[in-house]
């Protein structure tokens, strides 16, 4: 009698129909895992970047600015006063600068300090009252007056994915949560 080695096609059939199986039940949740991931991952880069500002502000003793810029990378960046790229926000990248002559604009002498390139990876960072940009003075404060409310998502992610991210005069910034979330509590 002599051995047989390798697998029956009903055996190849069964664990490929099991492979189909799991992948159709995994997929949904990973894409739901790679959008949280994507949302966090910036969300976190632009408080690093207000936190980044603020205390340069403080370490200065002068304004520091980060403000909204269509073409953050170009040679000579500038703040933006539209709704960004496409209407869709802070999305299209932003500057920060040590604002010299408290212009609040990014002229010849202001030395620019960071620069964050437009986010291709995210929909839309909106904003529920037009903020462009955020100006703090040396004791860390922000020049607005009032708060203001950014929304991190877009069409492309659900509701629960989606961050909420609150600024306060104070120039603190912290998540509030998900995209049904307002800073109406902050």
């Amino acid at each position: 009698m002599q051995k047989s080695r390798g697998f029956t096609l009903l055996e190849v059939l069964v664990v490929l129909t099991i492979v189909a199986i799991l992948t159709t039940l995994v997929a949904p949740s990973f894409k739901s895992l790679i959008q949280s991931n994507t949302i966090s991952s910036n969300v976190n880069t632009f408080l690093a970047d207000m936190r980044y500002a603020r205390s340069e502000s403080i370490r200065r003793g002068g304004d520091v600015v980060m403000c909204r810029s269509d073409a953050p990378e170009a040679s000579s960046p500038s703040c933006s006063t539209g709704s960004g790229t496409g209407g869709n926000g802070w999305v299209s990248g932003w500057i920060i600068f040590y604002d010299l002559d408290n212009s609040g604009t990014m002229t010849a002498g202001d030395p620019l300090l960071r620069v964050q390139a437009p986010i291709t990876s995210m929909d839309s960072i909106a904003e529920v009252s037009p903020v462009n940009k955020f100006q703090f003075t040396a004791t860390g404060r922000l020049s607005l007056s009032n708060a203001t409310q950014l929304q991190f998502g877009g069409g492309n992610y659900a509701n629960t994915v989606q961050r909420v991210v609150c600024v306060n005069v104070g120039g603190r910034a912290r998540i509030a949560g998900d995209g049904n979330s307002s800073c109406s509590t902050y």
